[in-house]
């Protein structure tokens, strides 16, 4: 009888234990997209470029005639693309999944662009997360 308790015991423990890493990963999920919502509202010239806030020239590599500028927005697209990943990795929901295929169709032009394209920046993400990107991109009514 001891020994069935124990076990219980463990066995609920486990459980417990998951659980709590599970709502951490989701926790931190949240965590991550107010961090792209934060950078977003402090740049808003970075943030979506379809607004035509500024001039993005993709060949040039230049926001506004500035290849600063430009680096600012490789670094956020950068931001954008590892919490995206995250965020599907660990909730791979229709609700994270539309948020995140809107906010990737935002940068749509740099990342068919050549110069990511050849970048190797894409080549840090696992095959599914470049596939999900490249889909996203290909269907913007999803």
């Amino acid at each position: 009888m001891m020994s069935l308790a124990a076990l219980a015991a463990l066995i609920y423990a486990h459980v417990q234990i998951t659980e709590g890493r599970e709502a951490e990963r989701r926790a931190n999920v949240h965590e991550l997209w107010r961090e792209i919502l934060r950078l977003g509202f402090e740049n808003p010239v970075l943030s979506d470029p379809t607004q035509e806030l500024g001039v993005f020239d993709y060949d040039a590599r230049t926001v506004d005639g500035s290849r600063q500028m430009f680096q600012k927005y490789e670094l956020f697209v950068d931001t954008v693309l590892n919490a995206s990943d995250e965020i599907l990795e660990v909730q791979s929901t229709p609700q994270w999944i539309t948020t995140v295929r809107l906010e990737l169709n935002q940068h749509r032009e740099y990342l068919l662009s050549p110069h990511f394209q050849n970048s190797g920046f894409i080549k840090q993400y696992t095959p599914q997360f470049r596939t999900f990107i490249f889909d996203a991109l290909k269907d913007r009514a999803k």
